[in-house]
């Protein structure tokens, strides 16, 4: 995550699914930002971030109107702190942020640091910039994924993850599925307990989860809006 990322058509869609997933399970949230520098990560003069087609309204205003008003304040280059999630109401008023950004060295305590920060939410999203690890991503590149070895960790508190994942370039469909067979295979896991959800967009947003058994199963019969899709 990027704070220029905030208040993005991908950020409707992300923030949309978890007030749902709150709503339909009754589950308190806790996000890991994966929180990087863009001077840090990425090229000079990338545009990310700049994709708010969301803005124009119509059916992504009649999707979820409250949040439509709340997430536009975004549209303010000067707005986008991620404080300001918290102040603007975006998700509920009982979940818990870890904002430490990701280091290149370390990593192993930033992770500690954010297991304790998030150890009472019962729902933990990790919202890292392009997914999860790739065996060819290299310094300085890594703080944009999230490690299987993360995800699993806070599977084994107990805890419900949902982790986001971008399907650039590729099938959607076939990504989710290699990502969701990896993960579930590292967590001694079933295949295909749980759908993805894909946020049919460009590039496509996908939601890749883990569950303690039974505590998602009202996911698998809601839908999520019209932008969205189970796979």
């Amino acid at each position: 995550m990027q704070e220029r990322y905030l208040g993005d058509s991908h950020d409707f869609v992300k923030y949309a699914l978890l007030r749902h997933l709150r709503c339909a399970l009754d589950l308190s949230i806790g996000v890991n930002w994966y929180l990087t520098r863009p001077e840090d990560v990425d090229e000079t003069g990338s545009n990310d971030g700049e994709k708010r087609h969301h803005l124009n309204g119509g059916e992504w205003k009649d999707w979820e109107p409250d949040l439509f008003e709340r997430i536009r304040h975004f549209e303010n280059c000067s707005n986008r702190r991620l404080e300001r999630v918290r102040q603007l109401g975006i998700l509920p008023d009982d979940t818990r942020f870890f904002p430490e950004h990701v280091p290149l060295s370390n990593r192993a305590n930033w992770h500690r640091q954010a297991i304790s920060t998030l150890a009472k939410a019962d729902l933990i999203f990790l919202d890292p910039d392009n997914g999860f690890e790739v065996d060819s991503m290299k310094p300085p590149k890594t703080p944009k994924y999230a490690h299987y070895a993360e995800a699993i960790d806070y599977f084994r508190m107990g805890k419900v993850v949902l982790c986001i994942q971008f399907a650039r370039q590729c099938d959607p469909i076939t990504r989710g599925h290699k990502i969701r067979e990896r993960l579930y295979a590292q967590a001694d896991l079933l295949p295909s307990v749980l759908p993805i959800v894909r946020g049919r967009m460009s590039p496509n947003i996908l939601f890749i989860a883990l569950s303690p058994s039974g505590s998602c199963s009202p996911w698998i019969r809601s839908s999520v809006g019209s932008r969205s899709s189970t796979i």
